[in-house]
């Protein structure tokens, strides 16, 4: 398993840092006043610097910062729930397979987003609403697996 998180981190991060060298290369040839925030039909209702592109960057890496800490506390902290240690085992996979799949989500979208601004398009609703519902089911396989693995993995009193 900890491949499979080295990996997806490996790829959130890697997605923030590929998007910035693009911003990069593209910098110059944007104009100095742009859009850079979406109303809820997806058009341009903030136009600004072109230095405020900075806010999906800023945004995406403060969240994962975040999640990578709800991650530490995932592999450590005691769950609470009453199972065997190889059912807190596989709990503690589930919610550590969520908090990227989170971090993949918030790479993803800050990506979607800078790469909206550098090329001036319009934001498709059902991209982020897309990606809210998936992450919503998973919370929800987490919320019900719980129950599952209470009864596959019971405590074994000696």
């Amino acid at each position: 398993m900890k491949k499979v998180h080295r990996i997806i981190n490996f790829i959130a991060w890697g997605l923030l840092v590929a998007v910035l060298v693009h911003l990069c290369f593209k910098w110059q040839s944007m104009p100095e006043i742009t859009g850079v925030h979406f109303d809820s039909s997806g058009n341009f209702d903030v136009y600004a610097s072109k230095k405020y592109i900075a806010y999906p960057f800023i945004v995406g890496i403060v969240f994962m910062i975040l999640l990578h800490f709800g991650d530490m506390a995932a592999k450590k902290v005691r769950i609470g729930v009453k199972m065997s240690a190889k059912g807190e085992g596989i709990l503690r996979d589930l919610i550590r397979i969520l908090l990227d799949m989170n971090k993949l989500f918030i790479s993803t979208f800050a990506v979607y987003w800078v790469e909206l601004v550098i090329y001036q398009h319009k934001m498709c609703e059902t991209v982020g609403v897309t990606g809210m519902l998936l992450l919503f089911v998973m919370f929800l396989t987490v919320c019900i697996s719980v129950p599952i693995l209470k009864l596959l993995y019971p405590v074994i009193e000696n």
